[in-house]
């Protein structure tokens, strides 16, 4: 039996600076540390938070005045700011901002190719907090946003039922980046003028249609080792938290593979069946997955192995 964890599996540098922006300030307050939202999506790291003594709320009104609140990893609209401001909390004295710099590079790129005269479509989740955060920058909650390669016939009409000079795609994250390419493609399947790749750096904004890599290096790094895995593997084991975008594309794409797999968010859901018969074992793990989980689900792997082993002695 060998057990191949991913090389890049765990937390993201994105990760680990909001976890220790929330930790160093909970340290440093007497009082009470209010977390909106999720800090990241993983379960048992918001568990042992609150263990710490944050307390996480869904809504601003559940801050109290002049309240110390961290943000989240994943970004936030304008709005929040300003509802924040209202009950004195700001930056720079009572609000600390964990916003992941690779998320506030998608937000400076969309501002840019909005003020370039772009009418600017998302590829990512309608509901998720990134997703959101992005579209206050575009048209707010009007902002168009395809979540699979294969609604790119959406695309299509948006495009077709309106007469915008210049549109530009861009995408969350966290998102699939076989499922992004995917989606580009389809669109200029069927248009004669294609959608064309702006670079990063924005210095050429003249393309009618235009899209930008806004997947970011963790993303990228965690898809490709998982992918390998995939390949090699006679299963592979996804840990990651229930509501983790990032962690669900890793599982998609053992699926996408035909490798048989499953997606945990601890090593107690590990079942001993699902390793009748395999010989390589893969491990992978989600950008907000911490490596002691990633450690105890190995552990625990092993020992099932083991009891396997003696329960076939005895027979």
């Amino acid at each position: 039996m060998e057990i191949k964890v991913a090389k890049h599996a765990g937390f993201c540098f994105g990760v680990k600076k909001a976890i220790e922006i929330a930790e160093d300030v909970a340290q440093g307050n007497s009082g009470k540390t209010y977390v909106l939202g999720q800090l990241v999506h993983n379960e048992k790291v918001i568990k042992n938070l609150e263990a710490n003594g944050l307390i996480f709320v869904d809504n601003i009104s559940d801050i109290p005045q002049n309240a110390v609140t961290v943000l989240r990893a994943h970004g936030e609209p304008g709005t929040t700011y300003q509802s924040l401001e209202k009950k004195s909390i700001v930056k720079g004295r009572n609000l600390n901002d964990a916003t992941c710099p690779l998320v506030t590079l998608v937000h400076n790129v969309a501002i840019k190719l909005k003020n370039n005269g772009y009418e600017v479509i998302i590829f990512g989740k309608h509901n998720h907090p990134e997703a959101v955060g992005t579209s206050y920058h575009l048209r707010g909650k009007d902002t168009f946003i395809v979540e699979e390669p294969e609604q790119a016939g959406l695309v299509l009409d948006y495009i077709n039922k309106n007469n915008f000079e210049k549109i530009a795609i861009i995408s969350q994250t966290t998102m699939s980046v076989y499922g992004y390419k995917q989606l580009i493609q389809n669109i200029n399947n069927s248009l004669n003028e294609k959608f064309a790749e702006i670079p990063l750096s924005m210095r050429n904004l003249d393309a009618k249609y235009g899209f930008v890599d806004t997947i970011c290096n963790p993303t990228k790094q965690r898809q490709s080792d998982t992918e390998d895995l995939a390949k090699e593997c006679d299963i592979v084991i996804v840990i990651g938290g229930k509501n983790s975008s990032n962690s669900k594309e890793l599982y998609a794409k053992c699926r996408e593979f035909g490798v048989e797999s499953h997606f945990i968010q601890s090593e107690e859901q590990l079942q001993k069946e699902w390793f009748d018969g395999k010989d390589k074992i893969g491990v992978t793990a989600g950008a907000s997955t911490p490596d002691y989980l990633i450690n105890e689900v190995v552990e625990r792997i092993r020992e099932l192995y083991s009891d396997k082993k003696e329960d076939f002695a005895q027979s």
